[in-house]
């Protein structure tokens, strides 16, 4: 069921979040009557673990740099075991040369300003596209980024394609680590 293209335990989220408002719109932008917009999305039961690790990565990102990705403000599984999770809105648009230079800024130093007592890593695997990246914690940001690409090539030559490529990922793998 849902309200007006709202699946219902969003619209039951939103409602949550703010109480006494009316909501419009259709997944994944949604508006409530206060005229602020939301970001809403709904997954299959298979897609649980890609959603964890994308709203994990969100919160791990507003904690760094607040304000440069969009706040999760609710997430979970409903009674079919379907993820959802709802964010701020950020209307993304065409960049300025000086507003692109302040945002790699940001992203630059503030993203990995942060250190973890556990090393470089994420503690739950995340996704690219569909490609499943196993993730986990490492002493150095080489080695981290050498097993993120390194899941990337295997996948691709598993499936026989882009051979080039992967040969191409794995000479920057060893140029990392060596």
């Amino acid at each position: 069921m849902s309200k007006g293209g709202i699946p219902d335990v969003l619209f039951d989220q939103l409602k949550f979040l703010e109480q006494g408002a009316d909501f419009t719109g259709i997944p994944p932008r949604v508006q409530s009557s206060s005229g602020k917009t939301y970001f809403v999305k709904y997954g299959s039961s298979v897609e649980q673990e890609q959603y964890k690790g994308e709203v994990e990565s969100l919160k791990a990102m507003w904690e760094a740099a607040p304000g440069l990705s969009p706040r999760v403000l609710s997430s979970g599984v409903d009674s079919g075991n379907r993820p959802f999770f709802i964010s701020e809105y950020k209307d993304l648009h065409r960049l300025g040369d000086a507003t692109a230079k302040v945002l790699a800024t940001r992203m630059a130093t503030e993203l990995h300003a942060k250190a973890s007592e556990k090393g470089f890593g994420f503690h739950v695997p995340t996704y690219c596209g569909v490609t499943r990246l196993r993730n986990g914690w490492f002493e150095t940001w080489e080695k981290c980024y050498s097993c993120m690409i390194g899941d990337l090539v295997d996948q691709l030559r598993n499936k026989g394609c882009h051979e080039e490529l992967c040969d191409l990922g794995n000479e920057v793998r060893e140029r990392l680590v060596h």
